[in-house]
Order: structure tokens, then C-alpha cells, then sequence
């Protein structure tokens, strides 16, 4: 109803602006119940914000739209929003970006708008954030803690009054929130892998033992019993090639809709394929409800729990645990509690000694092994690469220990190792050349031709026992050294049909393929890797990759095997 000739009737953006700009404080939050009221509203792309810099926010009742004055006599149903969102909040603070999502919300069932938020434009905001912190006494506190009986509402408590005089009933009434959301997410699971974990969490204390105990036999049962019929099928080799196929068939499918985050559907067909499920089938068992539980987990659970695991692969460890944390926040998986405490210790490990004589560390590049020109088998399709990984990853943890060597002189005269005669694995050093280490030393053989047998010998599991660089065993290197073994029994299965299962100390499973030319071996991840079998028997294998440390020079890197 205003004019544009009559200001009286209305307030102009531009005004609002510069008001705005007069006032000097760090902080200012511009709420607007009205209509077109987003037309202030400007969208900035931004990383992390942060309340130390100044900010200039809005919220908007609507976009450029009418918006509802709600009922005669009451507030809009945008106010009723924020009033109702500010009084009953429990958390220490709260943010604008979180405020508008929950007033979002409550306006989305009561009125035809959508409120927005943004900041005010061509003003003097820094990209900081307008924060809303609680406060309250402890009583009125508690009883909104009360009233909200969540999860949620009772970590806040505990967060803002750690010591408070209710922090004894909030405890306890957590511990049984969490128990019976755990219990729910385990039937809504119903795997024995669920009941399995629950039974671990709440050993001799849980509400639902002895129902998650009847659970899990009964299941057990149910599945034995298909096995059974299987075995009975799988004794003719035809049905169970026809069994192999449909598990195979439905794994496959699985994978590749778990890879673009399809996960109601990708959750269904792992279900699927445990109806086919025999012994020796790969992957295993164990694998398929680990996925299962992933799937359920969702998205959220899943992403955190990856970026945990990527920053856990760097060394990264306080990164790592922020990001398991927010995945607990999720979902419930009792490995990631133990991949926090595997953090925790190793950020608590204690630092090396420095050696004054040795030389500020550099990390080692791995060097890239270029595919072969010659076409290889056509690999299936795997989830990631992780013997390479594992094995880059080892280098760069062994850095440290690489410099120090050449120092020790561990390498030949001059501090660098003696390269290899080819780009590609040849032999070791020349015949009578021993390489001197604490209290260790062995005269590598030149490599001799692989046998014929390579193929057949390697099928079957194989544990590390030992990490070597030229014969030298870091064992030898002292605790300083001892992060660098971190490899140590991991097993390593080859199957016959060319797949290989990696299983690391924590029972993460991985799954890739590798094929075998004279005494090469290559693994198929994101590009081929390639190492040199110096040595296989019924019991033991050495497989060596070639690697680069800071100054270019090539070094090799042994892993020992025994088989398990």
C-alpha cells in the first residue's frame, strides 16, 4: 500500500544500508518479517565462519513474496518461529545459518514462504557470524532438558554445566538414550553383525542381552541352515559355479551402486547375496555387513567415516578422530570407537629423541610405476587401491628413517644408495657388497629367473612379518623407528581366480586384483603397481618395490611374508 512519492509508508533498502553502515559494531543481525523482505538478502560463498570477524547478517520472512501476518491479535508465523526456536534452545550457542534451517522448518507446515538468510549488501561485513550464546540459569536449563528428553538435549547440558548438580541424572539418562537408539538401530539392522556389536557395547550391562543373544542364534541358525543346502548344491561343481555367479552377480551390482551412494538399494542386493553366500566365496562374509551397516548408517555416517579414514592414512590423527566423532553423531559402528582409540594412542605416543648429527627429515617421493605397454588381464571393478596405498603410505611414514639411514650409513659411501641398472626391478647390489645395520646384515643374491611355479605358490594367505630396506630389518632401528612398521600382519590372500584380499590389524578388508609375469607381480588400483618376487616357497615370500626417496635416488623396499 505504500507510495514511492510518500517515504512515510515504507523504508527503503538503500536506507536500511546505510543506517546500517553507521552503526560500529562488530556484530549485527537485521530480522525482517515482511513482504519482499529478501530482496536486502545477498548469498556468499564462504568456507568455515567465524564470530571474530565482524558480520552484517539477515533474516528474511520470505524471498521476494507475500508473506502470512498470521492470525489477528498473534505473531506471524516466521516470529512465532524465532521466538519459539530462541526460548527452547538448549545448546550453547547457536548460529544463524542454523537458525533459519529450524525456522524453515516450523514456517514450512504453517504458511506458503520461505524464509531466508544472507547478508546485508555493499556493507562492512568480514564473512563472520552473528552468534546467539545461551544464557540461562541451571534450573530453567535442566527443565528444557527435560522436556526435550534427547540425546541431543542432555550432551548440551553436560557440555555447558559439566559439574552441574542435575549432571549425575543427565549422565545416566544419556547412557540410556544411547542404549536404547543403539538397540533400535541393531533391529532396524537386524544382522548378526548388529547384535554382535551390540553385545560387545553393553556386555553385563545392557537392557537387551538376553533378547540380542536369541537374535543372533536365531539368525545364526537360519543362516547355517542355508549354507547347508548350499554345501549340499555347491558338492556338484556346476551349481556351485551357478551359485558363484548369482553372489557375484548381486555383489557387483552392489558395489558399483554403493560407489554413486545409492544406498537403500545397494543395502537390499548385499542382503541378497548373503543368501548365496558360501565358504571361500569372496568378499567375505564379515565384509558384506560391514557394507550392510553402512548402508544403513547413511550417507552423512558414511562420508565422515571416509574423510577419518583418508586423514588417518596421512598421519593425521587429531583430523581423523574429529571426523570419527561426527560419524558416531550418525550412526553406530563400534570400529570407528576403536579407530578413535587407535588416534589417541598415536597421538599420545612419545616423540623420537632427536640426533643432533642427522639431517632435518624430508619425505620421501614413491616413485610412480608407469602401466606396461602389454595389455593385462581386464581387472574387475574394485572399490579402491590400497596395496599401493599401504605401501606409499609406509614410505612416507619411513622418511625419517630413510634420512637417518643415510647418515648411519646404512647406504653405500656418500650417503645414497647404489640405483638399480634398469628403470625396472634387476638385481640387487653386485656380488659381495653387504650393506652394514644395527647389528643385522645379509648379502642379497642377484634375483634368479622366477620359476614356473610362482602361479600356484603364491594362492593361499600370507601374514608381513618383517619391513626391509636392502636386508636391513627396521626392527633393528630401535622404538624410534617402530612407526614404520605399521604393516606388520597384515595378510594378504591371493585366490587362484586372480582377486586379492588385504586385511589390515584393525580387520578392515579390502579387495583388488593382480596377476603374475615371471618374477613380476602387478596389483590393479587406481594404475598398476609392480614389485619383484626375490623369493617364494611354501612358507615364505619377499616382494620388493622400488621406491624414491627425497633426492631421487631409487631404494628397495622389502616386504617379508609368511604364510599364515
Amino acid at each position: 500500500d505504500a507510495r514511492r512519492d510518500t517515504s512515510g509508508r515504507y523504508i527503503s533498502n538503500s536506507d536500511i544500508i546505510k543506517w546500517i553502515n553507521a552503526i560500529d559494531a562488530q556484530h549485527i543481525l537485521l530480522v525482517i518479517d515482511s513482504c519482499f523482505s529478501g530482496s536486502l538478502v545477498v548469498h556468499k560463498r564462504s568456507g568455515v565462519m567465524d564470530e571474530h570477524y565482524r558480520s552484517r547478517r539477515i533474516i528474511s520472512s520470505g524471498r521476494l513474496e507475500s508473506v502470512s501476518d498470521g492470525a489477528p491479535g498473534q505473531n506471524s508465523p516466521f516470529a512465532e518461529g524465532v521466538i519459539t526456536y530462541l526460548k527452547k534452545n538448549t545448546k550453547q550457542s547457536l548460529n544463524t545459518t542454523e537458525l533459519v534451517q529450524l525456522v524453515k522448518e516450523y514456517v514450512a507446515g504453517k504458511a506458503n514462504q520461505s524464509p531466508v538468510e544472507g547478508r546485508v549488501q555493499n556493507s562492512a561485513d568480514e564473512n563472520g557470524e552473528f552468534v546467539f550464546h545461551l544464557k540461562v540459569n541451571e534450573a530453567d536449563f535442566w527443565k528444557n532438558v527435560v522436556d526435550a528428553d534427547s540425546v541431543k538435549a542432555y550432551q548440551n547440558y553436560l557440555a555447558y554445566y559439566p559439574d552441574g548438580r542435575y549432571a549425575t541424572q543427565a549422565e545416566r539418562r544419556l547412557d540410556a538414550l544411547k542404549e536404547d537408539s543403539f538397540w533400535e538401530n541393531a533391529k532396524a539392522k537386524d544382522s548378526e553383525l548388529a547384535y554382535e556389536n551390540y553385545l560387545k557395547k553393553y556386555a553385563g550391562v545392557g537392557k537387551y542381552l538376553e533378547e540380542a543373544k536369541q537374535r543372533m542364534d536365531a539368525l545364526h541358525a537360519r543362516q547355517m541352515e542355508r549354507r547347508k543346502v548350499l554345501e549340499d548344491l555347491g558338492k556338484k561343481d556346476a551349481e556351485r559355479e551357478d551359485i558363484l555367479r548369482q553372489f557375484q552377480s548381486r555383489i557387483n551390482q552392489a558395489e558399483t551402486l554403493f560407489q554413486e551412494k545409492k544406498l537403500e538399494p545397494a543395502r537390499e542386493l548385499y542382503r541378497e547375496s548373503l543368501q548365496y553366500f558360501m565358504e571361500g566365496f569372496a568378499p567375505a562374509y564379515d565384509y558384506i555387513e560391514q557394507q550392510i551397516n553402512f548402508c544403513t548408517n547413511g550417507i552423512t555416517f558414511l562420508q565422515y567415516y571416509e574423510n577419518g579414514s583418508q586423514a588417518m592414512e596421512r598421519g593425521n590423527y587429531r583430523l581423523a578422530m574429529q571426523y570419527f566423532n561426527e560419524a558416531l553423531k550418525t550412526g553406530d559402528d563400534p570400529r570407528v570407537e576403536d579407530l578413535i582409540k587407535v588416534c589417541r594412542q598415536r597421538l599420545n605416543r612419545p616423540a623420537p629423541e632427536p640426533n643432533p648429527s642427522a639431517a632435518s627429515p624430508v619425505v620421501p617421493t614413491p616413485a610412480v610405476q608407469q602401466p606396461r605397454r602389454a595389455a593385462p588381464p581386464k581387472p574387475q571393478k574394485k572399490r579402491s587401491n590400497t596395496w599401493l596405498f599401504l605401501l606409499i603410505g609406509f614410505v612416507v611414514i619411513a622418511s625419517v628413517g630413510i634420512v637417518l639411514m643415510n647418515e648411519a650409513g646404512l647406504f653405500s659411501q656418500g650417503g645414497s644408495y647404489e640405483p638399480f641398472s634398469s628403470p625396472e626391478y634387476s638385481t640387487y647390489p653386485e656380488e659381495g657388497m653387504q650393506e652394514e645395520g644395527a647389528g643385522y646384515s645379509e648379502e642379497p643374491e642377484p634375483a634368479a629367473p622366477a620359476p614356473s611355479s610362482y602361479q600356484s605358490l603364491i594362492i593361499g594367505s600370507w601374514r608381513v612379518t618383517d619391513v626391509q630396506s636392502n636386508g636391513v630389518s627396521f626392527r633393528q632401528m630401535g622404538i624410534e623407528y617402530q612407526n614404520m612398521l605399521d604393516l606388520l600382519n597384515y595378510v594378504y590372500s591371493f585366490s587362484s581366480n586372480g582377486n586379492l584380499t588385504v586385511t589390515g590389524n584393525l580387520n578392515q578388508v579390502e579387495y583388488h586384483t593382480y596377476y603374475i609375469e615371471g618374477d613380476a607381480i602387478y596389483t590393479q588400483g587406481a594404475y598398476y603397481s609392480q614389485g619383484l618376487i626375490n623369493e617364494l616357497s611354501q612358507s615364505r615370500m619377499r616382494i620388493t618395490f622400488s621406491m624414491q626417496d627425497a633426492y631421487g635416488n631409487p631404494f628397495p623396499m622389502t616386504l617379508v611374508f609368511a604364510r599364515s
